[in-house]
């Protein structure tokens, strides 16, 4: 697992999702995995209701946003674990998910 320097862990601008806002985190059975916290254009973090160990293993999601009944599939690797979040990193992020998080980064701002 690449483990990012000061300099790289930043490049992209995160935005904090209000709780009210209830984005879910959905595992590939449909089963919610964590309520959605955080989102930038390569991570994602959420407050896990399972915890995820830091590997190299490749989790699939949904992120289900209710309001316009958005779901975007990703693929994606624990960057950071301690027992109240979870951070994971985007990992071959297609276009139509790219285009939809950006979609629903533009809806929170």
């Amino acid at each position: 697992m690449r483990d990012y320097g000061p300099d790289e862990r930043r490049k992209f601008e995160r935005i904090d999702i209000p709780a009210a806002k209830q984005i879910l985190v959905l595992d590939s059975k449909g089963k919610t995995a964590g309520v959605l916290r955080q989102l930038g254009a390569r991570r994602l973090y959420d407050r896990a209701r399972a915890r995820f160990p830091r590997d190299s293993k490749l989790h699939h999601f949904l992120i289900h946003e209710q309001e316009e009944q958005l779901l975007i599939s990703i693929g994606a690797r624990v960057r950071y674990s301690d027992p109240r979040w979870t951070g994971f990193e985007f990992v071959d992020l297609d276009a139509e998910a790219a285009v939809e998080i950006g979609i629903l980064i533009g809806k929170i701002l």
